[in-house]
């Protein structure tokens, strides 16, 4: 009788994969100041490992946030050089959020202070960068998981659905108060194309109505369309990013570079 497979053992399965194509090991690290749920960083030059590290809020969930960040540095390694790419945020980005941030205090006569902006500026333009960065790719190898690492579902599960409710707080009135319409609907758009693939994965439509009913539907779909036309191998992940932002138009704020 095969033996059945666990969520660790899976996990394990892709970080031997990552390690015989990189040639490195993975080094596992809990960390209570890492940003979102877990994050992979490549080792580069005369690092002797990858280092992956997570917040121990999400350990329970460990073996399915290990096996995405692994999925992720998956695509970069499979990707040839010339498509292997970073992002950068260009000049007009830091200008153009400053102003509309300025802007919309003003109009919305918010009581946050003006002294605050700067910071704001930086954290909404940051935190669009990295959701244009990882949402779309994020979508593939979400689908790649679910189709081939069945041992993972509950954890992956159990992860996204938190994702979607995080997600959701972007439709509420607290972020409206600082945050400007543009990027919420350039947040809330990438957004919704990731509710909308679930939606359809787990047959549960319901997940993507309060997008949906924001009226957020059609960008949703628009963007899911590209993850599944652009070029579905990790040489197209660059294009696919490309496309995203030039939809939800901030093609102008950041744009990809080659991997040095």
């Amino acid at each position: 009788m095969t033996p059945e497979i666990t969520p660790q053992m899976a996990a394990v399965s892709i970080e031997d994969l990552l390690t015989a194509i990189s040639r490195r090991p993975v080094l596992v690290k809990a960390d209570p100041a890492c940003p979102g749920h877990a994050t992979i960083r490549m080792a580069q030059g005369d690092d002797p490992a990858h280092l992956l590290r997570y917040n121990p809020e999400f350990e329970a969930e460990l073996p399915y946030l290990r096996a995405f960040q692994y999925g992720l540095a998956l695509r970069t390694l499979q990707a040839e050089p010339i498509a292997r790419f970073d992002l950068a945020s260009t000049k007009q980005m830091a200008i153009d959020v400053n102003r509309l941030i300025t802007d919309h205090l003003r109009r919305s006569r918010s009581t946050v202070s003006a002294a605050m902006i700067p910071q704001l500026s930086s954290q909404l333009g940051t935190g669009l960068g990295l959701q244009l960065r990882s949402m779309p790719i994020a979508i593939r190898v979400d689908e790649w998981l679910w189709r081939e690492y069945p041992a993972l579902a509950d954890f992956q599960r159990r992860n996204v659905e938190r994702q979607l409710q995080e997600a959701m707080h972007a439709l509420g009135p607290s972020v409206r108060e600082f945050a400007p319409q543009e990027i919420i609907d350039a947040n809330v758009g990438m957004s919704t194309a990731f509710a909308k693939f679930w939606s359809e994965t787990w047959q549960q439509p319901e997940l993507a109505v309060p997008f949906i009913s924001a009226g957020y539907g059609k960008i949703g779909d628009d963007l899911l369309d590209l993850v599944r036309t652009v070029d579905r191998s990790p040489n197209g992940d660059r294009e696919l990013v490309d496309q995203w932002a030039k939809r939800v138009g901030i093609d102008s704020w950041f744009l990809t570079i080659d991997k040095p």
